[in-house]
């Protein structure tokens, strides 16, 4: 999307530019000055929207340099999986909306090129089938062509009824010897070139329609000389316009008539004229900052912004990114196998890396290229490799780049971006990466769907637990996602991605050390919930998709393995995990009035994946057999806010039971289930009362 953003822009500078000239310049006789503001809108309308000037503006305020979204953390126990389902096809990925916008786009252009050639092939034609005689340098045709006389760069197309030596036929050819000398077909095959490569934009054809104005109306002026002016007047009126006019060539006998002879036998105050012209100057100046200077956020806002500032004393920020995957190790595949995790996070990568400069940031790369980091030639010293590196270099920040995965050989509903920080106890390092995660996570939602939550995983990731500096790893979507893949994949969205990645790196970098949240009370809000096992292809070390946090348990052979193992493999209820994971929340009213709880519920999932029969208890239900526990952890300060209405044990247990029954009504995707299933969960509430130390 950013080529359409860019021709949105085009319009908007040639709308502006054009609409000035409407109001101030147009039916003046100043027509050089015309002349030269008319090209000069052409060029600035094109050129401008590719200034990109930053203005880095240090905020005053220093608690408004980063304010976070709640930072919330869902725990869970699996990293990312081969994703080798069936994803989107070809056709799926060609046929987009984008795409479509271009092809009409390209169609637009080539039939505008194709009808600007078959003009100038008309006048080669002609050229070569009529005689001509040299005339001071001119090459003089006589024809019997419509629409003559007419001249095109240095030839003269002329009629024979036309008498050449009468008065008329002398003050026609100084019109057309003007348009030669003052080299007008220059300007008219520029307008056309530039209205064929951006047809869409109605003000070029004003445009375009107004340079060929200002071309008769200086011809015309040179033309009359000292002669009589409403005689040559006269001469355009008596003469009828010609068809087959031609849209390259300067004719004398076209429209702008009445013009014109306004123009020929009307006077305008050259005083107004000066000031008309001068003013010109500001709106060309307001347009170029409103363009081409480029704040990264308002220095006005007043919610979820990031002011981005740039110190020239202040030594860039050095961070190390990591490409995942590499080698013979391909990530996750898509469904036909052609788009690999490897590749995809290897430009966004590389996209980062080109951008890093705006933003003050020293990119180093673990991998720049389809190969293991330090020349290891598997997995496991692959990411050995990447953290001796991290040891080595000592980066201030370590970002991890991947693409993540639901299961193999299947599509999926989930969708979005992730971003995952280690699970170590409470430092200042895993605080830190919490905060660069939120930072990061933040700026992502701008662009794409985000989950808010950070994630991390009960079995540590290995390039977020052995990295030396706060360190996050970012799950790009799903691959096995038709709307992710065919974001992720194109390159203008991947250079968007790696914008939106550099501002939270800034973000965090420029935010105040207490500045971590936006929760009403001041602390952070963590979301915690241990996962059920699930079996994964793909190495502990890295990390992606995520589930919902559930622990299944059977109530009554919590010590037999093999019962617990049926469950750790049941499909159906990691699914059922992953949706309650995306739509459960801890409710504001309770935490603010400090309230926990524990509320017990069953849901009946079918052959066909669909969720019924929600069913609330007081208390477990007997007959459940295996009860499968969830936590939902949420921080809370001393001070809580007051709510206006105390809520009862019962009432919190109904909001409780209402967050669970509003999570089931939204409909998963769980495609492939077993024979209809209910399944019991006890799901706990649990708040704690002190955040951790930043």
């Amino acid at each position: 999307m950013t080529f359409l953003l860019y021709l949105g822009k085009v319009m908007l500078c040639s709308g502006i530019l054009l609409g000035y000239y409407w109001l101030f310049l147009r039916n003046r006789r100043y027509h050089h000055y015309n002349r030269f503001y008319l090209q000069a809108t052409l060029l600035l309308s094109i050129l401008l929207p590719f200034l990109r000037i930053p203005v880095w503006i240090k905020s005053q305020n220093p608690v408004n340099q980063a304010v976070y979204q709640t930072l919330e953390v869902l725990t869970v126990t699996h990293g990312e999986e081969d994703g080798m389902g069936a994803g989107p096809g070809l056709a799926t990925r060609l046929f987009t909306l984008e795409n479509m916008l271009y092809l009409v786009y390209a169609a637009g252009i080539i039939f505008l090129l194709c009808m600007l050639v078959r003009s100038l092939l008309y006048i080669r034609r002609i050229s070569k089938q009529y005689p001509f005689e040299r005339i001071g340098g001119l090459k003089f045709f006589t024809t019997n062509e419509p629409g003559t006389p007419f001249s095109f760069f240095r030839s003269v197309f002329w009629n024979k009824e036309l008498p050449f030596n009468s008065r008329d036929g002398q003050q026609i050819f100084r019109h057309e010897l003007f348009h030669v000398q003052q080299k007008h077909s220059t300007d008219i095959i520029f307008t056309e070139i530039i209205t064929a490569f951006f047809w869409f934009n109605p003000f070029f054809y004003l445009l375009k329609k107004e340079v060929k104005a200002i071309h008769e109306f200086l011809a015309d002026q040179y033309a009359i000389s000292e002669n009589d002016r409403y005689a040559y007047a006269e001469l355009l009126v008596l003469q009828t316009m010609r068809a087959h006019h031609l849209p390259v060539t300067n004719q004398f006998f076209q429209n702008h008539i009445k013009r014109r002879i306004a123009m020929i036998t009307n006077n305008q105050s050259r005083k107004y004229s000066y000031g008309s012209r001068l003013m010109a100057l500001p709106v060309s100046a307001l347009l170029f900052c409103s363009i081409a200077l480029h704040a990264q956020r308002s220095a006005t806002s007043t919610s979820n912004f990031t002011i981005f500032h740039s110190d020239a004393n202040k030594a860039p920020i050095t961070v190390m990114i990591d490409a995942g995957h590499g080698g013979t190790d391909n990530g996750a595949l898509s469904v036909d196998g052609k788009m690999k995790e490897k590749d995809l996070a290897l430009q966004i990568s590389q996209q980062i890396q080109q951008q890093a400069k705006n933003y003050n940031v020293n990119v180093v790369m673990t991998r720049t290229d389809d190969n293991f980091p330090g020349g290891a030639t598997d997995i496991t010293n692959g990411l050995r490799a990447r953290t001796a590196m991290a040891e080595k270099i000592n980066p201030d920040l370590y970002v991890s780049i991947h693409v993540s995965s639901t299961g193999p050989q299947e599509p999926t509903s989930s969708t979005g971006f992730e971003v995952w920080v280690s699970n170590k106890e409470e430092n200042e390092r895993t605080n830190k990466s919490k905060q660069l995660g939120s930072a990061v996570a933040q700026e992502l939602s701008t662009l794409y769907t985000t989950n808010p939550a950070l994630m991390q995983r009960s079995k540590n990731i290995w390039v977020l637990e052995r990295t030396p500096c706060p360190a996050v790893l970012i799950e790009c979507g799903y691959i096995n996602n038709d709307k992710d893949l065919a974001f992720v994949s194109n390159s203008s969205n991947q250079e968007a991605i790696a914008k939106k990645i550099l501002e939270g790196i800034v973000s965090y970098k420029n935010k105040p050390a207490a500045a971590v949240n936006t929760s009403a009370n001041g602390q952070p809000d963590v979301a915690t919930a241990p996962a059920q096992v699930e079996k994964r292809s793909k190495p502990a070390a890295t990390a992606a998709a995520p589930a919902l946090a559930v622990t299944p348990v059977s109530n009554t052979s919590s010590d037999d393995a093999t019962a617990l193992a049926a469950i750790f493999n049941d499909s159906t209820l990691d699914k059922l995990a992953r949706h309650y994971r995306r739509n459960a929340w801890y409710p504001t009213q309770a935490k603010a009035q400090q309230a926990e709880g524990v509320v017990y519920f069953s849901v009946t999932v079918n052959e066909n994946g669909e969720l019924n029969n929600f069913q609330a208890y007081e208390q477990a239900p007997s007959g459940a057999g295996r009860l499968n526990k969830m936590t939902v952890v949420s921080y809370s300060g001393a001070e809580a806010a007051a709510a206006q209405e105390k809520l009862s044990k019962d009432d919190v247990t109904k909001l409780l039971q209402s967050v669970m029954k509003t999570a089931s009504d939204r409909k998963p995707n769980l495609p492939g289930c077993s024979p209809q299933r209910t399944y019991f969960f006890e799901v706990s509430f649990r708040l704690e009362k002190k955040a951790p130390t930043v």
